[in-house]
């Protein structure tokens, strides 16, 4: 059943890729006439996303994974959603003070 979740996540998770990574792709200057270059180039800037996105996930993966073995996840997630909470409904008068 795990895998039919990560699945259907993925796949519904790849509408914000079209939506967002797909015009920035499109939008990519081309320097040459060359449709090997054009493709070459295309290719080249999507595994460069897929193997940045995939370290990150497994870095990520395996501090979170450290987190669950100490048995500090759920006290990190919450602390870390509070102070996200705080921040967001913390009038701007104050951020630029906690900023600054």
């Amino acid at each position: 059943m795990d895998i039919w979740a990560g699945f259907f996540i993925g796949l519904l998770g790849s509408f914000h890729c079209v939506g967002m990574c797909g015009p920035i792709a499109i939008a990519l200057p081309v320097y040459s006439n060359s449709q090997i270059q054009i493709i070459l180039g295309r290719i080249l800037y999507n595994l460069g996303r897929v193997v940045t996105y995939a370290s990150m996930g497994a870095l990520f993966g395996l501090f979170g994974n450290r987190l669950v073995l100490v048995g500090l996840q759920q006290q990190v997630s919450i602390t870390l959603g509070v102070i996200m909470l705080v921040y967001v409904l913390l009038p701007r008068k104050y951020k630029t003070k906690l900023a600054g």
